[in-house]
């Protein structure tokens, strides 16, 4: 494109009616590209703008957010959105017959060979203070605290590669279904389907939302960007990959340093006994309650399945007290 304009300025000259044309047409090529450019691409204040909106509405301050948008390598990304609701509606209208499958033929499994489980132990002997505290303060065996951070984030040392502030932010933006709607693969022009998918970009958008505020507040009693949060592609943060609505409601400052910092062990270790104990984990229950309590912190069966397996293979290396 540039040598093409040097060329024709060379040729014919810029007052040229030659020249006129070519720059008036330049000039409207220009209007129609930022016209019909992605919202990814276009200013922070024009891609935000309804978020930006919706939170100051909310008391929170437009300029400080607006700042942070404003961040370099913070844009807008719909793409975490359209695969969430292209696979809400393919789950919803292309159900599959769901077979049995166990531990030894899923993902899973990396997490019980002998190797990850004896790295486990030694972490957990590596902190065995603070392990201790939590089992005593919460009830929750050790071992399952630590089976849930191996699963996690494997014992902290994978955090997420994506910042929990563009993650949040982005889905929470689109539950204006418009901006993912020309994205999905799986509406097939079925009003059925563009009506599930619309609600479900709706719902999920303002979950979002009640995270992206969580997260300000978060950072903000953190005392730290929320731009350097490292999250999940839906923006789980810390060693115990807590959403920040979980962070502020269960976090604990296990150290006592002011601050809970889920990205330390002692209050990373502490918040998730707590987590569990609120969801109703106690002495003397059933097995059913106590994998109803893990279930809550991640909807799946097999992860409930692997994060037993993984604490019972600890209780078995646990030393004799």
């Amino acid at each position: 494109m540039n040598m093409t304009s040097d060329v024709t300025s060379r040729r014919r000259g810029p007052d040229s009616p030659i020249g006129r044309i070519a720059i008036g047409l330049f000039a409207a090529f220009l209007l129609v590209s930022v016209a019909v450019a992605p919202a990814s691409q276009a200013g922070p204040e024009t891609v935000w703008e309804p978020l930006l909106a919706r939170l100051a509405a909310d008391g929170v301050d437009r300029a400080e957010v607006a700042a942070l948008f404003a961040a370099p390598g913070v844009a807008f990304d719909p793409a975490i959105m359209t695969k969430k609701v292209d696979s809400m509606v393919k789950n919803r209208f292309e159900p599959v017959t769901v077979t049995r499958r166990t531990l030894e033929k899923s993902g899973y499994r990396r997490f019980l060979d002998p190797w990850t489980i004896s790295k486990a132990g030694r972490y957990m002997a590596e902190n065995r203070a603070i392990f201790a505290s939590a089992e005593k303060a919460y009830g929750v065996p050790a071992e399952v605290v630590a089976a849930i951070l191996l699963v996690e984030t494997k014992l902290g040392s994978y955090l997420g590669d994506r910042e929990a502030f563009g993650v949040l932010a982005s889905m929470a933006l689109c539950s204006d279904f418009e901006l993912v709607r020309g994205r999905l693969r799986n509406l097939k022009n079925s009003p059925e389907r563009t009506a599930f998918a619309a609600q479900a970009a709706l719902n999920k958008g303002n979950w979002a939302y009640a995270e992206f505020k969580a997260l300000l507040a978060y950072a903000a009693a953190k005392k730290v960007s929320p731009l350097s949060i490292p999250g999940s592609i839906y923006g789980a943060i810390g060693i115990c990959q807590f959403m920040p609505t979980n962070a502020l409601k269960f976090g604990v400052d296990a150290d006592n340093d002011g601050v809970i910092d889920l990205f330390s062990e002692a209050d990373a270790i502490h918040s998730v006994a707590n987590y569990l104990r609120g969801h109703g984990w106690r002495q003397g229950q059933s097995e059913d309650e106590r994998r109803a309590a893990i279930y809550s912190y991640n909807h799946s069966n097999l992860y409930v399945m692997a994060v037993l397996a993984v604490a019972d293979k600890l209780a078995a290396k646990r030393p004799a007290s």
